[in-house]
């Protein structure tokens, strides 16, 4: 072996030693439960991986919950009041959010249609003192607003990169969980692997060749949240009328994660 070639691999493996050291993977568990008031709605297997300029968070994916069994009634915990989530609640892709640090963008989609781009959302955390266990790690609290509803996030100074489940972000450190003030949006930590050697891609929002290829703006899913709201409580005025009972007027909050 020549000089050259000895010094190709002595950079080839260097970098490659590196790139492991600077890569992670965080498995979470994810329950959504609008309009419940508890952590009671479908839960799914959703994991993070990420470096020191992007990160990529997935759930809802049907690869992950190959073993989960899904109701299509949910009930909340302190009324028994039901709940319907109907038809298929993972897709091939899942639902996604992608973060660029070097952009100061986060891309994600929601629905089939909705694939949105905007600027990373600056959440005005407040550092708390407390501390708890969560696994092998010592947790910090924290507290913020994000559209709509008050999160506490707990963060590992171990990983000391701004990356968070979900859309959640900003701290001095990884967030392992976190939850809204009605325990609708519930995550909870799993497993870390930092550094990794895992071979699970950092990557762009990933789509079905079917669906749209261009990017919305949060604008425009605002719009469309507000639309669903309207028809949502318009279903329920006509039912209230036809059953004569009173209509439950609900805001965007009500029906929604996030709220505008």
């Amino acid at each position: 072996m020549n000089k050259l070639h000895l010094l190709l691999l002595i950079v080839f493996f260097t970098s490659t030693k590196n790139y492991s050291q600077d890569k992670g993977l965080i498995y979470y568990g994810h329950i959504e439960s609008p309009k419940m008031k508890c952590a009671c709605g479908p839960e799914y297997n959703a994991y993070m991986v990420f470096n020191k300029k992007e990160s990529h968070y997935v759930y809802a994916k049907d690869s992950l919950d190959l073993k989960t069994e899904f109701k299509s009634i949910y009930r909340t915990e302190s009324t028994g009041e039901i709940h319907g989530f109907m038809g298929n609640l993972t897709t091939p892709t899942g639902k996604q959010v992608y973060s660029n640090r070097t952009k100061d963008s986060i891309y994600w989609r929601k629905w089939k249609d909705y694939y949105v781009a905007e600027k990373t959302p600056k959440i005005n955390w407040t550092l708390e003192q407390e501390t708890k266990k969560i696994g092998a790690f010592t947790a910090h609290k924290a507290t913020g607003k994000f559209r709509g509803r008050m999160y506490t996030a707990w963060y590992i100074l171990e990983v000391p990169l701004p990356y968070g489940p979900w859309k959640l972000q900003g701290l001095p450190g990884l967030i392992i969980e976190a939850y809204d003030e009605f325990n609708e949006m519930h995550l909870y930590f799993k497993s870390l692997e930092y550094p990794t050697n895992n071979n699970t891609p950092i990557s762009q929002v990933q789509r079905p060749e079917d669906h749209p290829t261009d990017w919305l703006t949060l604008d425009d899913y605002k719009t469309h949240v507000l639309k669903k709201a309207e028809q949502w409580n318009n279903n329920d005025r006509v039912m209230s009328e036809k059953h004569g009972i009173p209509a439950d007027e609900r805001k965007g909050k009500d029906l929604y994660i996030e709220s505008f």
